[in-house]
C-alpha cells in the first residue's frame, strides 16, 4: 500500500510539472510578472534592489530570488520556471503531508488556483503557500515543533501582506491552545514567539519603509458601502471562481457577478453560514477560519484589491481549515449539537466536494484559454519589430506597457512620460491610464523635437486609422505610419498598437 502511495505522489507530481510547464511556455507574462523580473534584472546589488522596491508595497523576498536568477541569464522564462518548481513543491507537500483522500487532493491540485492563478502567471503568492503549507505539515506535531512552524510563519510573513492574515490566524489558534494548556511559558513556545515576532518586525518595517499608495490611498476612492461589498464578496469569489466564459477577457471575471450582480450579493451573505457546517467538529478550527476573514476583510476594506488572486486568500482559508481540522479532536458544543439535529452536518461532504469540482473546471478551462489565446500581446509585439526593423530601432511607448517589452527585449525601453529609458514600472509617476490621443501627440512632438524617427509600441493607438504603409501627418511636426496591432489576448488593456513615428522635415 505504501509503495502504492509513493508511486502516486510521484506520478501526480511529474504530471503537474509537465502540466505546468506546457503552460508556461505558452504564457505571456503581463505587466506585474515583467515588473518584478525587471526590477531584479535592472538592479545592480541588493542594497540598489532595495531602494527600487520601495514604491512596491510588497515585501522584498521574490525580488531578491529574482535578483540570484538575473545573475545568471536575463531570459524571463527562468523566472517563470523558477516559478513552476516553486508550485510543484507546494503540490508535493500537498499530496505527502496532507490527510485528504486522493479525489480531494487531485480536484486540488488542478483547481483554479493551484493550476493556473498561483502557478503559470509568476507572482510571490505561492511562495506564501509554500510556507503556509510547510507549517500545516507540522502542525499535528506542533507541540514538539512550535519552533519550526513558528519559522515558517515567519517566512508567509515576509511574501506578501496577504499571508500575514493566515499567519496571524495561524499562530492565534496555537497560542490560544498554548495558553489553555498553560504551557505558553515553555522554553521553546517563547522562543518560537521570538521568531515569529522577528518576522513580523520585518514586515512592519518593509510597510514603513515603503513610498507606495496602493496600500493606503484607494481607501479614500470609494464610499463606505463599496468598501464593504469587495470585502464581503472575497468569499464567494474565492470558493466560486467562475470565470465568465462568454469573452476571451475571462480573467478576472466571474459569471454569477457578471450575469445577476443581485444574486452573487445574496451568495456571497449565505457563504459565511457555510464554515458553520463545514467546520462544527471543532471551535478552535471555527475560530481560525473566521479570524482569518475578519483579517480578509480588513485587508480589502483598506486596499480595494478586487483581482482574483486577491480573493483566493478565502479559498486556501477553507483549505487549510480542513487540513487542521483533522487534528483536533471533536468539541461538544450547542452549535454542533444543533446543526446535527436539523441534519446540516450531512450536507458537509456534498458541499466541499461541489466547491473543489468548481475549482477544478474553472482550472482547466483557464489553462486551456491562456494555451489557446496571448495572455498579453508584449511577445508578439517585440516579435514583429525583430522580424521588420534593425535591430538598433529605437522603440518608444507612454510608460508602463513597456514593462512587458523590456522583458522580451531585454532592453530598456524610451518611456514618453517619464522622459527617458525605463525597464520596471515607476509606480510613482502620475495616472497615465486616462492619457488622451491628445496628450499622446503633445509626448511625440516633444520628443521628436530632438529624435528623427522611432518605433512607437503602446496600448494607446495614435489614431483610429489602421491602415498600412500610407504616412499621415498629424501636426505640423509629426508623421506616423501604422505598421501592426495585436488586440486578441485575454488581458484587456494589454493589446499593443505598432506605428513608425517620424520627424516632418
Amino acid at each position: 500500500m505504501k509503495t502504492n502511495n509513493t508511486k502516486l505522489i510521484f506520478s501526480f507530481t511529474i504530471l503537474y510539472f509537465t502540466i505546468s510547464l506546457i503552460g508556461v511556455l505558452h504564457h505571456e507574462l503581463w505587466l506585474d510578472e515583467s515588473h518584478h523580473f525587471l526590477l531584479a534584472r535592472d538592479s545592480n546589488s541588493i542594497t540598489n534592489l532595495i531602494e527600487n522596491t520601495r514604491y512596491e508595497g510588497h515585501p522584498i523576498l521574490w525580488n531578491i530570488l529574482l535578483y540570484i536568477i538575473t545573475k545568471f541569464t536575463l531570459d524571463p522564462f527562468w523566472m517563470q520556471f523558477l516559478h513552476i518548481i516553486i508550485s510543484t513543491t507546494v503540490v508535493y507537500i500537498f499530496l505527502t503531508k496532507t490527510p485528504f483522500n486522493w479525489l480531494f487532493k487531485i480536484l486540488f491540485i488542478f483547481g483554479y488556483f493551484m493550476l493556473f492563478e498561483y502557478n503559470i502567471i509568476s507572482r510571490n503568492y505561492n511562495l506564501g503557500i509554500l510556507f503556509i503549507f510547510l507549517a500545516c505539515s507540522v502542525f499535528q506535531k506542533r507541540k514538539n515543533q512550535f519552533i519550526l512552524l513558528s519559522f515558517y510563519l515567519a517566512l508567509a510573513l515576509n511574501t506578501h501582506f496577504q499571508f500575514s492574515i493566515i499567519a496571524f490566524a495561524f499562530f492565534g489558534i496555537i497560542f490560544y491552545e498554548q495558553i489553555k494548556d498553560k504551557t505558553y511559558l515553555k522554553k521553546q513556545n517563547l522562543f518560537g514567539y521570538l521568531i515569529f515576532f522577528i518576522g513580523v518586525i520585518s514586515i512592519m518595517v518593509q510597510i514603513k519603509t515603503t513610498h507606495s499608495d496602493w496600500l493606503l490611498d484607494p481607501i479614500e476612492k470609494m464610499s463606505f458601502g463599496e468598501r464593504i461589498i469587495i470585502g464581503l464578496s472575497s468569499l464567494f469569489k474565492g470558493l466560486i471562481p467562475i470565470p465568465d466564459f462568454r469573452s476571451i477577457h475571462f480573467w478576472n471575471s466571474n459569471l454569477i457577478i457578471n450575469s445577476n450582480r443581485s444574486l452573487a450579493i445574496m451568495l456571497s451573505f449565505l457563504l459565511y453560514l457555510i464554515p458553520l457546517i463545514i467546520f462544527s467538529k471543532n471551535r478552535k478550527t471555527l475560530y481560525f477560519f473566521y479570524v482569518g476573514l475578519i483579517g480578509a476583510q480588513i485587508f480589502f476594506f483598506i486596499t480595494q484589491r478586487s483581482a482574483i488572486r486577491f480573493h483566493g486568500i478565502t479559498y486556501l482559508l477553507f483549505i487549510i481549515a480542513l487540513w487542521i481540522e483533522n487534528y483536533y479532536d471533536i468539541d461538544n458544543f450547542k452549535l454542533k449539537d444543533y446543526l446535527s439535529s436539523i441534519k446540516l452536518t450531512l450536507y458537509k461532504k456534498k458541499i466541499i466536494y461541489s466547491i473543489l469540482f468548481i475549482h477544478l473546471f474553472s482550472g482547466i478551462y483557464a489553462y486551456t484559454m491562456d494555451i489557446i489565446h496571448p495572455f498579453t500581446s508584449a511577445k508578439q509585439a517585440v516579435q514583429f519589430v525583430k522580424n521588420n526593423y534593425k535591430e538598433n530601432s529605437k522603440i518608444i511607448t507612454v510608460s508602463c506597457e513597456g514593462t512587458s517589452l523590456s522583458a522580451y527585449s531585454n532592453k530598456r525601453i524610451y518611456s514618453l512620460i517619464e522622459n527617458n529609458y525605463q525597464s520596471y514600472c515607476q509606480w510613482n509617476s502620475d495616472n497615465f491610464l486616462n492619457i488622451s490621443e491628445k496628450n499622446i501627440i503633445q509626448l511625440l512632438t516633444l520628443y521628436l523635437n530632438t529624435n528623427d524617427s522611432a518605433i512607437y509600441i503602446s496600448i494607446y493607438p495614435i489614431t483610429k486609422n489602421f491602415k498600412k504603409s500610407i504616412w499621415e501627418n498629424i501636426n505640423e511636426k509629426v508623421k506616423i505610419r501604422f505598421a501592426e496591432k495585436y488586440d486578441k489576448n485575454i488581458v484587456p488593456n494589454s493589446y499593443y498598437y505598432i506605428y513608425e513615428v517620424a520627424k516632418i522635415k
